[in-house]
């Protein structure tokens, strides 16, 4: 088992806590504290990217959005529901891929018609 390994917040989970640390999260274009410097510093905390994949040199990111959507599934079956970091996988997968992919391949699975393996 490895050592306590320390997994991004998703960005719903940032926005949220981001919002409760220091009231509205996002800001309205025309507000005078997009000049504010101490703005722009509290928000750099807020923003998180997936790291470089070197499996996905290309621009287009739909194999790395399927990839880590099973990578995360997999994660989940082989290594248990409670193992904290599957988080990771999905942190990214959410990053990458359009709600409405994840949706139905949610419902495949669940239809167990999904084209790929997660015992393996």
């Amino acid at each position: 088992m490895p050592a306590q390994i320390d997994v991004p917040l998703s960005t719903g989970e940032r926005l949220a806590a981001y919002k409760e640390k220091f009231g509205e999260a996002l800001r309205n274009p025309a507000s005078p504290d997009w000049y504010k410097r101490e703005t722009h510093e509290r928000a750099r905390e807020f923003f998180w990217a997936a790291p470089y994949d070197a499996r996905f040199p290309q621009i287009r990111k739909q194999r790395q959005c399927f990839a880590y959507f099973v990578d995360f599934h997999r994660c989940k079956e082989l290594m248990g529901q409670d193992y904290k970091p599957c988080k990771f996988f999905q942190n990214v997968y959410k990053d990458f891929c359009p709600g409405f992919w994840v949706t139905k391949w949610n419902e495949l699975i669940d239809e167990g018609r999904f084209p790929a393996k997660f015992d393996r």
